[in-house]
């Protein structure tokens, strides 16, 4: 399969202009747009119920600009956005079509398609969004109904009511935000200065459960983990007075790497809250492939050091 590199910018009309017509999805800036064969790209797994839209296909082919890349799906070559203007280029009689590649799973490109044809293009009927939003529930449950209301289209409201009419979906009490926080009742807790036996300020006798011991052994963890932390960076530091790492090239790549990692728990803990609930997936199965390089690189030192080929 044949993929080449486009590097001027698709949405040009050539004398300056904007171009002039329905508004269509526009690449990120600095996207790579790259050139594929028509004939290897698979039809969306569309949002739209009824699918695509002749006389918007026939309006889009008339136009006398060139339309924006297609958005695909890198794992399955599937259609994320852009299905009009790829039936567009078919009536138009082209054999290749400007793209720019999604990576993610095909749920997370499911979901990117409702948002991007939510934003821009043939607005999705109500229909379409409201199977959307079945079908985003089904997939993530733990999402709230105003972070899947934006996604879709509709009110907060309304995705409640999906939600709540559907008896396959599960009935969780605590779901993840738009900024992805997770929001939910909270347990009740004993007061701080409870001891066994005594009254908790609700009647009952606070439990040795409910004490600290448990918040004590995780700042122990902390404690423990900043000092491996600690140790790991004084070691870093011997190798960076190293003179065969410090002046080669792939020596200081190797410490540019080494560094990256060296971050207390609560770096990793800041981290873990960035992460999109729509992106978990990719960046667990990321985090999981780089862990297994480090540790396949180690086990190579440690072969390497003991002679063993």
């Amino acid at each position: 399969m044949e993929v080449r590199n486009a590097n001027h910018d698709p949405g040009s009309t050539g004398d300056g202009k904007p171009p002039s017509g329905p508004r269509q999805g526009r690449p990120p800036r600095g996207a790579q747009v790259d050139i594929l064969p028509i004939a290897v790209i698979r039809d969306a797994d569309s949002p739209r119920v009824a699918g695509e839209d002749p006389e918007h296909v026939k309006l889009l082919a008339g136009l006398d600009v060139e339309l924006p890349p297609i958005v695909v799906h890198h794992t399955t070559m599937r259609v994320v956005d852009g299905m009009h203007r790829l039936a567009a280029a078919k009536l138009r009689g082209r054999k290749t079509i400007e793209v720019t590649f999604f990576r993610g799973d095909a749920d997370e490109a499911f979901v990117e398609a409702v948002r991007s044809n939510v934003s821009h293009g043939l607005p999705l009927s109500l229909a379409d969004r409201r199977a959307a939003a079945t079908r985003i529930l089904r997939l993530h449950a733990q999402w709230s109904d105003r972070m899947i209301a934006g996604m879709v289209g509709l009110s907060p409201k309304t995705v409640g009511a999906i939600r709540r009419s559907s008896e396959e979906l599960p009935h969780l009490t605590a779901r993840i935000g738009r900024d992805g926080r997770v929001r939910g009742p909270r347990l009740p807790r004993a007061r701080p200065e409870a001891r066994p036996g005594e009254d908790d300020g609700a009647g009952r006798a606070a439990p040795a459960t409910a004490l600290v011991p448990e918040a004590r052994s995780r700042s122990t963890d902390v404690d423990r983990h900043s000092r491996d932390v600690e140790q790991l960076k004084r070691t870093y530091r011997l190798l960076c007075q190293d003179p065969s790492l410090r002046m080669t090239e792939s020596g200081r790549l190797l410490l540019r790497l080494l560094h990256l990692h060296l971050v207390g728990i609560r770096e990793w803990e800041q981290l873990l809250e960035t992460v999109p609930p729509h992106r978990v997936e990719s960046v667990a199965h990321l985090a999981g492939e780089c862990a297994r390089t480090w540790l396949d690189f180690a086990d190579r030192i440690a072969r390497q050091s003991a002679g063993v080929s």
